[in-house]
């Protein structure tokens, strides 16, 4: 039987995004992801992986929940990605929901689900990850890794685990979990030796950032970061973005993967690594003049041991009529030739027209800007009614 390849492709003028995914050879599909553009600002980005373990009911509850609560609590505070304290304040608070709800249930639910989210905004992302899902980034020729596996074998997990009591044997967590980190699996958090913290990394973009790469681990236990980029990369110059993703998925199975696979590709447009360069170079003072050098003054320098000879009439006049201004010298204002005032007596100076002052609008502040839900809901892109979806019933 064929596996079935699910995907998905969205463009805009910033980016062009891939989404993909297969139930490979599990019995069911126990990944869950989210994307959202725009996320908060009109230029937000907001994308999420959920890679759910014993069941899926943890993953889908976490992608109609956890995206919703970091957008209010963002917009309440008027930033327009999640600050560190936000991610780790809404991932407790999810957690504590979903093992609230369990704990309700007449039967036994060990639903889990790892969590990996993105906020993008400029030159702004934001990542925070619990789990063992990874983010990476291509750029300025350089693949570089946005998160760490939260996996019982890494010794600054291990170590955290057995300070709460707990142990790792044959590499997972009391010889059962895989992961160190992850929402649920309620018998491992009334011992503590399962954590639901994110690690939360700020990261700046470049105009030389050009992939961004979401993805479950049953994508990344069969290729290194290096290996996915280079095969994306490799990719394009002979294909589409949504063949290479798909055609990455399908050798990912053919390799030997027997997990659920999901994978998001942002691939950064020339626009928006323009709008990053244009960003960089206000933000360092320096003047938007594109390929050329600073304007020169005309003229050469007079050394400032002689003062300048004294202009005559004619020099004064062909001066105004070239529009040169004649603004004193700030070295030697007292040999500006606004002080020979006796040469300027007999001149017919041209006058200038006297120009209106412009009137210069004031921006309005970004943490001012109001983005009301239905404005929201009418300019979102991406058809993922996440909004309108059914609550997950754990129940029964």
């Amino acid at each position: 039987m064929k596996t079935k390849i699910t995907i998905k492709n969205q463009k805009c003028d910033l980016w062009e995004i891939v989404e993909c995914c297969t139930q490979g050879k599990r019995s069911s599909m126990e990944d869950s992801s989210v994307l959202l553009y725009p996320f908060i600002s009109e230029n937000s980005l907001f994308l999420s992986v959920f890679d759910g373990h014993a069941g899926s009911r943890c993953s889908q509850f976490l992608s109609d929940t956890l995206p919703s609560e970091l957008r209010k609590e963002t917009q309440s505070t008027l930033l327009t990605v999640p600050s560190k304290d936000i991610f780790v304040q809404v991932f407790h608070n999810t957690d504590e929901k979903w093992l609230k709800d369990v704990k309700k249930s007449p039967s036994r639910v060990e639903d889990g689900s790892t969590a990996l989210c993105l906020a993008l905004e400029n030159d702004e992302l934001v990542v925070a990850n619990c789990g063992d899902s990874r983010a990476i980034l291509f750029s300025a020729g350089q693949t570089n890794a946005l998160t760490r596996d939260h996996i019982p074998t890494d010794e600054d997990e291990r170590q955290r685990i057995v300070n709460q009591g707990g142990a790792v044997i044959g590499g997972r967590l009391q010889g059962q979990l895989g992961v160190s980190r992850a929402f649920g699996n309620y018998e491992f958090k009334e011992s503590q030796v399962l954590s639901a913290e994110p690690e939360v990394h700020q990261v700046t973009l470049t105009s030389e950032s050009e992939l961004l790469v979401v993805g479950s681990d049953g994508l990344y236990e069969h290729f290194t970061n290096e290996e996915i980029i280079g095969y994306i990369k490799n990719g394009l110059q002979n294909s589409s973005l949504e063949n290479v993703v798909k055609e990455l998925v399908a050798e990912a199975m053919d390799r030997g993967s027997e997990d659920n696979i999901t994978i998001l590709v942002v691939k950064f447009d020339k626009a928006f690594r323009k709008l990053l360069k244009k960003r960089a170079r206000k933000q360092s003072g320096k003047p938007l003049v594109s390929g050329k050098s600073a304007p020169r003054v005309s003229g050469k320098s007079m050394p400032s041991s002689e003062p300048p000879p004294e202009p005559t009439k004619t020099a004064i006049l062909e001066t105004f009529k070239k529009g040169l201004s004649l603004k004193p010298s700030p070295k030697n204002s007292s040999n500006s030739l606004l002080h020979h005032t006796s040469s300027l007596r007999d001149v017919d100076i041209p006058k200038k027209k006297e120009s209106k002052p412009k009137i210069h609008k004031v921006p309005v502040p970004r943490s001012e800007k109001s983005y009301e839900e239905d404005k929201w809901t009418k300019i979102k892109p991406f058809k993922h009614d996440f909004f309108g979806r059914t609550a997950v019933t754990i129940l029964g």
